[in-house]
This record gives C-alpha cells, structure tokens and sequence, in this order.
C-alpha cells in the first residue's frame, strides 16, 4: 500500500503484506457454512433442530484472516487503516462470508493505493472510510440490502461460536403448533464483539457493555424468547432478538443517510 503502481507489481509491498498475513492467518471458520440460511430456516420451520444445523468448526480451506486477527494486523506508519471500522471491513470483505481471504485482502490493498492514487496523501485514512461508508450505505439502500448485511455482520462477530437452541423455549409457528420451534441464542462473547465493533458509531457514549446487554436481554423478554427469571440464559441471547437490534441499526443509518441526500432513490 502507497506504491505508485500496482501493489501486485510491487515486491517490497507485496512482502510487507505476504508476511503481515501469514503472520496472522488461521483456517476459520466458514461464515456461511455456519450461519447460511439458518435463521430463514428456523423461523419457517418448526422440526429445526440443532444436529440439522451446520456446526461452528466448519474451517475455510484456505487460511484466512478473522475479525480478532484483523484487528492485530501492521499497517504502514504513512498508511493507517481501522480495522475496527464496519464499512471498511464491509469493502475488504469483498464476498461478505465473514472472514478475509489473501485474494480479497491484496484486492482491497489494491483498492486503498488506487485511491492514495487519486486523491493524494492528506487525510487518506478519513477520505478512505468516508468512501467505505458510501459504499456500505448504498448497498443497504433496500431491505434486501439491510438484512444481507445483519446476516454478514453476525458472521463476522460469531466466528466459532454457532447460534444454540434451548429446547425449553420453544415457540409456536401457528396457532395449531402442539411442538414449536426452539429459540436459537448467541453467547456473551458474540455480543461483546458486537458491542466493541460499534464503539466507533458511538454505541458507549449512550450504553456501557452491561447497559446493551441488559437491553438486548429486556427485549428478549418483550418478545416472549427470553424469561429473566430463567437463570441458564443469563450468558445468552436470542439471536433474532440480535437480529432485530442490527436491522433496526442499520435501517436507520440508510435513513439518515437519505434525508441528508447523500443516497440517490433507487
């Protein structure tokens, strides 16, 4: 990154970044091998059980990069990147599985040196996440859109850790529904990482940790997924009450992003 040509054609940069992914590469976990249509399915049906779902240790084949490495990985001093910036992660994440391939990861360097490219040096960093944000922002223009970007954002917190039912919540799919369908939860660490990826939209100036665990929680209540008084969830969360939280998330960011004008109508 910040080569005059092309990154590929570089051999000092390519060995900088070579060596930063090797360095930090794991075979993960396959995003949408683990997640996929899972919350469609469980929704729909109510014969979902846990062994009919993909399990959390379905690695990639290739190494990859994951949130937590991204996270360690060395930019330039001349070049920094957030790694903790969701529309950047959106851009480098160029299929939107949840982790990071070497392909996309040269591809996204490739990117940022274009644009170093054409609009210079001064704030780059800044121009760069504005671009990233845009590009988010247009993708999310639609529901389809929205809830396409939930799925990959819950791909990229989760990681290894698959969503869990409980068989003792179980929620009637119709009125004539005698069995139900048991409520998939998230562990405490999914919501951590959650909550951590949104500091930068300012979640912590309004909730601490505890606060939007607590509303999550109370919201799980209100939908009739999680009773509090029922200890062994106290570490869990419904996954479609996460769910909801994100669409609602990100449904306002495009709001907020159309009534400045800064989204054209589709």
């Amino acid at each position: 990154m910040g080569n005059a040509g092309s990154v590929r054609r570089s051999k000092p940069v390519m060995s900088y970044l070579v060596s930063e992914f090797n360095r930090l590469k794991s075979h993960g976990v396959d995003g949408e091998a683990v997640w996929g249509q899972w919350f469609a399915a469980s929704v729909a049906s109510s014969n979902i059980n846990g062994a009919s779902l993909p399990q959390a240790y379905t690695h990639v084949e290739e190494p990859v990069l994951t949130l937590a490495s991204l996270q360690k990985l060395n930019t330039p001093e001349d070049f920094l990147l957030d790694f903790r910036h969701i529309a950047t992660l959106w851009k480098l994440d160029a299929n939107h599985d949840g982790v990071i391939t070497f392909e996309e990861f040269i591809n996204f360097a490739e990117f940022c040196n274009d644009q170093r490219m054409i609009l210079g040096d001064l704030e780059l960093s800044q121009k760069l996440k504005a671009l990233c944000v845009m590009d988010m922002a247009a993708d999310t223009y639609c529901e389809t859109g929205q809830n396409f970007f939930v799925d990959w954002l819950l791909k990229l917190v989760a990681q290894d850790m698959s969503p869990r039912p409980f068989r003792m919540m179980r929620i009637p799919v119709n009125p004539d529904d005698h069995v139900g369908r048991p409520t998939f939860f998230v562990h405490m660490d999914c919501v951590m990482n959650l909550y951590n990826l949104l500091k930068p939209s300012q979640i912590s100036s309004h909730l601490g940790m505890q606060d939007f665990v607590d509303l999550l929680h109370q919201m799980g209540e209100t939908m009739n997924l999680q009773p509090l008084m029922i200890k062994d969830l106290d570490e869990w969360v419904p996954l479609e009450v996460v769910h909801t939280w994100l669409k609602r998330f990100i449904s306002a960011f495009t709001e907020l992003y159309k009534e400045l004008g800064l989204l054209a109508e589709a």
